[in-house]
């Protein structure tokens, strides 16, 4: 087991749990629509596109952990 399996693992639960709960909200808005027809798409989702973007909320977790890791080792270093 090396150092990274615990740090890997939390961010594999976050990202895991972050595409869960987005996959949930899209089936419950498919399945609660009236129509077979697409409905228009809401001044919200037009206006903050990518952040609602679950791939862009993955992006954004890689690199806040690997910034945490970056300055954990260079702390660490001592420099």
């Amino acid at each position: 087991m090396g150092m990274w399996l615990i740090p890997a693992l939390i961010a594999m639960i976050i990202i895991c749990v972050i595409s869960f709960v987005s996959t949930l909200k899209i089936a419950k808005m498919t399945s609660e629509r009236k129509s077979e027809k697409d409905t228009p798409i809401s001044e919200t989702v037009e206006e903050y596109a990518t952040m609602l973007n679950p791939i862009v909320w993955v992006y954004l977790i890689f690199l806040l952990f690997l910034g945490i890791m970056i300055f954990y080792y260079w702390s660490k270093a001592g420099y």
